[in-house]
């Protein structure tokens, strides 16, 4: 019997965190997490996570549904306007948006009016290259910036956009869909926040059994 004495381990376990809101001082934007991080996060447990995923796709088919539906086209009015509605907002913009706001807890979209100021176009924006503007004295978001990629937007091709919020006015503006969550200013967190560290475990368990398997079921 050998009187060497045994050796402990200590295994660290990193804790979930939910990156905090950036606020870019010496910019005008504020970013939902370092880069705008967090929704990428969002993203990974939703590629990561078969229950998540299944749960997102249900939920954004359930709200979209058969699409926008008009009652009044039975008038020469009404059969009108849902006819331009059709041409200004078309439905794959619309699934795109539906499935974002599920995604994300909220979308955005792209409003284009003409110089009569009547709408021409509403488009979809893909939420996580959006960013707000700092609020005004009056807590208005004023203007939104674009970027394809927040972690290289000091590089020239991923410089900000800026574009002014919605306001029936500007021939180009962004319109942001953000539900109110108690405590935030800036950012709508998806209704399933609680869940995400379990779509995490979910897939770090996926990964151990496929290395365990591929290391021949040993320790």
């Amino acid at each position: 019997m050998s009187n060497k004495t045994p050796e402990i381990v200590m295994l660290s376990m990193s804790n979930y965190v939910r990156p905090d809101i950036v606020e870019v001082t010496s910019r005008d934007w504020v970013l939902n997490g370092r880069n705008n991080s967090f929704y990428q996060y969002t993203i990974d447990r939703f590629k990561g996570s078969p229950t998540n995923a299944a749960i997102i796709n249900s939920y954004s088919d359930f709200i979209y549904g058969k699409g926008l539906r008009a009652k009044n086209t039975n008038t020469q009015q009404g059969l009108k306007d849902w006819t331009k509605l059709k041409t200004i907002l078309m439905s794959k913009d619309l699934r795109k948006i539906v499935y974002d706001f599920e995604l994300f807890g909220q979308a955005s979209m792209d409003v284009i009016q003409n110089n009569g100021k009547e709408l021409s176009s509403i488009s979809h924006i893909s939420q996580n290259m959006i960013a707000p503007s700092i609020e005004n004295d009056n807590y208005e978001i004023e203007k939104y910036y674009f970027s394809k990629d927040w972690t290289k937007y000091l590089q020239a091709k991923y410089k900000p956009e800026e574009f002014p919020a919605f306001d029936g006015k500007s021939k180009q503006s962004i319109y942001s869909i953000k539900p109110y969550k108690a405590g935030k200013l800036y950012f709508s967190d998806p209704d399933y926040l609680a869940g995400m560290p379990y779509a995490e475990m979910e897939e770090e368990i996926a990964n151990l059994n496929i290395n365990a398997i591929k290391n021949g079921l040993s320790a």
